[in-house]
């Protein structure tokens, strides 16, 4: 999509984001890159406050403008990336910047663990939604995958045709409503992982062996002589992209066990 700007313009693409959103009067919802405000007008009669947050100064200046009767929108001319979220919001709705899909995500996942009645509808670029919901053993299945899955329930709301978009854009887009599990997140587990899905191709013996420089087992002979204790041998042969969450896991807390891991 490049960094051309693009706005929705399907009538039940919005119907679908708003049902999706299970907005309620008492709910407080951020809206990241809210444009020129077409959905902001659609989210605020339902609820009690919007924050209304876009980069673009033209476009923020526009709707600010255009929609100065709605008195609970509070509009926010920054970069979603870099600002602190209002920590009174327990919802947040966005047609996502494309460019910056994975960082925003993970930001948002982390604003939004632990709140009360929390939850996300976002729009993503087909290609990178389908890898959030990706399973294993299948070619998308990533690092993406693991942790939206490992902190949230996922759901798919929608494919998005590029004909819902004006100007046309180059890829199809989706809706996908995300609902955290408020859990205590686990970040020397995610860090594990994420070492083993830079060799997600490669078995688990292959791949702890070539992330053995940031392991707490530097040495290959160390690596094996620990793996000497590790119970489930025949998995040290499966590739890392066919394990679930549940599986990785176990094998973190086996290698925590065994001491080729080590908590930070």
């Amino acid at each position: 999509m490049n960094n051309t700007k693009v706005f929705l313009k399907d009538e039940k693409t919005f119907e679908k984001i708003i049902e999706a959103s299970d907005l309620k009067k008492d709910d407080i919802v951020i809206e990241i890159g809210s444009g020129d405000g077409r959905l902001t007008k659609r989210i605020a009669p339902y609820v009690k406050k919007v924050y209304a947050i876009e980069i673009d100064t033209n476009l923020f200046d526009s709707a600010r403008t255009m929609l100065e009767d709605l008195k609970n929108v509070e509009f926010i001319n920054g970069d979603a990336l870099e600002m602190e979220f209002p920590n009174d919001a327990n919802k947040i709705i966005s047609n996502l910047p494309y460019a910056i899909s994975s960082p925003i995500t993970e930001k948002i996942i982390y604003f939004l663990n632990g709140k009360k009645d929390s939850l996300a509808v976002l729009m993503y670029q087909l290609e990178f939604g389908e890898r959030m919901l990706a399973f294993p053993g299948i070619r998308d299945y990533s690092m993406i995958s693991v942790f939206t899955q490992y902190t949230c329930n996922i759901e798919l709301v929608s494919r998005v045709s590029k004909n819902a978009f004006r100007p046309r854009p180059a890829v199809e887009s989706i809706i996908l409503r995300i609902k955290p599990k408020n859990i205590q997140i686990n970040e020397d587990f995610l860090a594990f992982a994420r070492l083993l899905f830079q060799h997600k191709k490669k078995n688990l013996y292959s791949a702890i062996m070539d992330s053995r420089g940031k392991l707490n087992a530097k040495s290959k002979e160390e690596i094996r002589n620990k793996l000497q204790e590790y119970k489930e041998k025949d998995r040290l042969k499966q590739k890392v992209f066919y394990m679930d969450i549940d599986e990785l896991e176990d094998i973190y807390d086996e290698m925590l066990r065994i001491g080729i891991c080590k908590k930070r």
